[in-house]
């Protein structure tokens, strides 16, 4: 699997905002990957490069990365050395979760084969599915700034620049991300909410970027002030903390639990609708806390509180891909229950789901991006032996 690092440099060499050390490490850490590694880095970079104008991408990085993929192709057999052709052209790929172990053209078969089945007109649809008059658009950017003053922003159709200032310090938006310039000694907070189908980024002052999935919020100050630094959210976040060894951040999830850090990456789970908070480690170290209890992560470890507990339950080898999904746009459902997915296309999509009777013993594995329309989805989980009808805005799951 591509490591978070190698991911990172992915975006930013698809945006072109890249140095020549970071296309340098790129380009070793492609050298050195096993197949199903290299055609997992080499997918997701074609996405993310797919989201940019042609004349976004450096030339250079396009040239150099063909040259690797012609020094690869002998080994790889079934990749082009042309970037713009080599992966399918259809946006949604679909594995069974055992097909891991096959060798890495097996997965390129699985690759076309998708390509092929969801795009030949004769397929017939899956019993229970209905022909959707209305398709559901995916989730986007969005979000709703609240400032300290009470006054809103709608950040979805704000333009880019500085949208106002609140206490002196300037509050900027650029692109999908906000973030602050300047400080005051006021201890004074902001809010940013994604309603469902909506996403967001966030720089805070302190250098911390944040990232909100659908259906979340984080209140947090325009400066921070004292000897901590001190957030709240709910929903789903996930954090890269700036070291300050001085003053250790800390996330409070409303009556769920605290998170202490001094600089390190980890996602925070906390839906209400969810059975537990679950808050996954990807670098450094972070403390969860409830009550009496505490327990220290480690990078790969995963803290479960359930509710109505102090009771903190370790998951050693957590799924990371499945975890941060949402944050590299898709869906992984690793053998995941058809509730837990439900609620996952609940928030994404801004619809209701209801149950028809007993809720069906299905379990799925699968990747699909999360910029295809809901149709697709549910198409996908029929295919899976899940029966459904959508009807405008809302999904009945039938047993």
């Amino acid at each position: 699997m591509p490591t978070q690092a190698i991911r990172e440099l992915i975006f930013k060499i698809a945006t072109g905002d890249y140095t020549k050390e970071e296309l340098t490490t790129f380009l070793e850490a492609v050298k050195n990957m096993d197949k199903v590694s290299f055609m997992e880095a080499y997918q997701l970079l074609y996405e993310e490069i797919n989201k940019y104008p042609a004349e976004a991408i450096a030339p250079d990085f396009k040239d150099q990365l063909e040259r690797r993929l012609d020094l690869l192709e002998a080994e790889t057999d079934f990749l082009s050395g042309n970037l713009a052709s080599a992966p399918p052209r259809h946006k949604m790929v679909l594995f069974r979760r055992k097909w891991w172990s096959y060798a890495a053209a097996a997965i390129f078969l699985v690759f076309v084969a998708g390509y092929f089945l969801l795009n030949n007109p004769k397929k017939p649809l899956p019993i229970a599915q209905q022909p959707v008059k209305k398709d559901i658009p995916a989730g986007r950017q969005g979000a709703i700034l609240t400032l300290s003053n009470g006054h809103q922003i709608v950040l979805d159709s704000a333009g880019n620049g500085e949208l106002t200032r609140d206490a002196g310090v300037r509050v900027i938006r650029k692109g999908g991300e906000l973030s602050y310039g300047g400080n005051t000694d006021e201890i004074l907070y902001n809010q940013v909410v994604t309603p469902k189908g909506r996403k967001w980024q966030l720089a805070l002052s302190d250098g911390t970027k944040v990232w909100l999935n659908a259906a979340s919020s984080i209140r947090y100050p325009i400066s921070f002030v004292g000897r901590e630094r001190m957030v709240e959210v709910s929903g789903e976040t996930y954090f890269e903390v700036a070291p300050d060894k001085n003053r250790p951040f800390k996330v409070n999830v409303a009556g769920k639990g605290n998170i202490e850090v001094l600089g390190t990456h980890f996602d925070v789970n906390a839906y209400d609708d969810e059975e537990a908070m679950r808050t996954t480690l990807l670098e450094g170290s972070v403390k969860v806390i409830r009550g009496r209890s505490s327990s220290l992560l480690s990078p790969g470890q995963q803290a479960v509180l359930a509710r109505g507990t102090e009771d903190i339950k370790i998951i050693n080898d957590a799924n990371i891909d499945e975890v941060m999904a949402w944050r590299n746009g898709r869906f992984i459902f690793s053998d995941m229950g058809l509730k837990a997915i439900m609620r996952q296309l609940a928030r994404w999509y801004d619809v209701d789901v209801v149950y028809e009777g007993k809720v069906p013993e299905i379990r799925v594995g699968g990747i699909i991006h999360n910029d295809v329309y809901l149709s697709t989805v549910m198409e996908f989980l029929g295919e899976n032996g899940v029966r459904y009808k959508v009807e405008g805005k809302k999904i009945t799951i039938m047993p």
